[in-house]
């Protein structure tokens, strides 16, 4: 492994470990702040921090190619616009649902099915004629057998956050499937910003029309909204974005799967948030499950 790849591999590790620590945030928040009003707050604003960070990367030659693959990249902000807005609504639906499900469900939970999107996508992906593999079904199959250790069918209103949650998934695995097409085509870190604009315009709406938003309550939870703003939002797509230019795909997955076992340490260390033997089993399956199909997804590609 090259020292490029290493660099490349140390920022998608630290952006898995700003996303899984993001749940611990995520939880405490719904003590002060609706759900709808904190992804409104979070989103625009790391939307917001995201611009400059775009025109400093813009700058650098070696990160902005002028095509992929043949074919041009736009990066004027107009052209990046409808794109944008596309994955700034299913980012909107996914967030929503799974910022709900933290009122019902624990953060550690919330981060280990929130990782199934990961196994949805090449599912997800087979409609629109991409091309799967028995490792995938194997892991799928694994994934599932812990995603039914992990639920608690006697908790009625866990099970409600539990089933949100992997609602959300579901919606993530069709955002990542756009953001695919989409980075092929414009560029990569204006589709994010306008994303994460539209994302938080349309939970600013939602918000207003469902909940009664106050300043206090954004106030009472602004630390959450600054880590989730800072290091979830602004940080963490940009390390991703710069990752994954250099490192191999088939790495890229399996370290970006390691959200989910950092969002489970993170509840227990910092919400005292314990995971039965049972639940640890779930864990361990799902973990195995994304390896897996991972695994063999990148069986005989060298990249």
């Amino acid at each position: 492994m090259n020292q490029k790849q290493a660099r490349a591999e140390l920022l998608l590790l630290l952006a898995a470990l700003f996303w899984g620590l993001a749940f611990v945030p995520q939880k405490i928040a719904m003590a002060h702040i609706e759900p709808l009003a904190f992804n409104a707050w979070r989103f625009f604003l790391g939307g917001l921090l995201l611009i400059p960070i775009v025109y400093w990367l813009s700058s650098r030659r070696d990160v902005q190619p002028g095509e992929q693959d043949g074919t041009p990249v736009h990066h004027r902000w107009r052209k990046c616009l409808p794109g944008g807005a596309v994955l700034g609504f299913w980012l909107f639906l996914g967030a929503a649902l799974q910022q709900v499900s933290l009122l019902y469900t624990t953060a550690g939970r919330a981060g280990f099915i929130t990782g199934f999107y990961l196994l949805l996508v090449p599912i997800i992906g087979l409609s629109l004629g991409h091309k799967t593999n028995r490792w995938t079904w194997g892991g799928v199959a694994l994934a599932l057998m812990g995603l039914y250790w992990l639920a608690d069918f006697s908790e009625e209103a866990q099970l409600i956050g539990d089933l949100m949650v992997f609602a959300s998934a579901f919606v993530f695995a069709i955002q990542v499937l756009s953001a695919d097409y989409l980075v092929h085509r414009y560029d990569a870190l204006r589709l994010a910003a306008i994303q994460f604009l539209v994302c938080g315009v349309l939970s600013a709406v939602a918000s207003l029309m469902v909940e009664q938003p106050t300043m206090q309550a954004a106030w009472d939870a602004a630390w959450p909204i600054a880590y989730m703003m800072i290091f979830s939002t602004a940080i963490a797509f940009t390390f991703q974005l710069l990752g994954q230019r250099n490192a191999a795909p088939s790495h890229a997955t399996v370290i970006m799967s390691l959200e989910s076992v950092f969002a489970v340490v993170a509840g227990w260390l910092f919400l005292n948030e314990m995971l039965s033997g049972r639940e640890l089993i779930g864990c361990g399956l799902m973990l195995a499950g994304m390896f897996v199909s991972h695994f063999g997804n990148h069986q005989g590609t060298h990249h």
